[in-house]
């Protein structure tokens, strides 16, 4: 899946199905009726000063640091 600006984990709220998308803005873009559940910006901003041009490594260290806690009571 291509994408260089905000990767966005939803729960759709009329049947509780989770998917992903991509959005350009943090502010707009967003599926009407759907919650955000988890967001990661992959934009150059986000990790080049500690991981150069390994997005990938970000990518990594992002999900390692998740708190899957957290992301479970987001869930309705």
């Amino acid at each position: 899946m291509r994408g260089i600006c905000w990767a966005v984990l939803y729960q759709d709220n009329v049947n509780g199905r989770l998917f992903n998308c991509w959005i350009n803005k943090h502010d707009a873009g967003h599926p009407a009726g759907c919650m955000p559940i988890l967001v990661m910006d992959v934009f150059e901003h986000a990790f080049m000063l500690d991981y150069g041009l390994k997005r990938a490594d970000y990518i990594e260290a992002f999900f390692k640091n998740i708190d899957w806690k957290a992301i479970e009571a987001r869930l309705k």
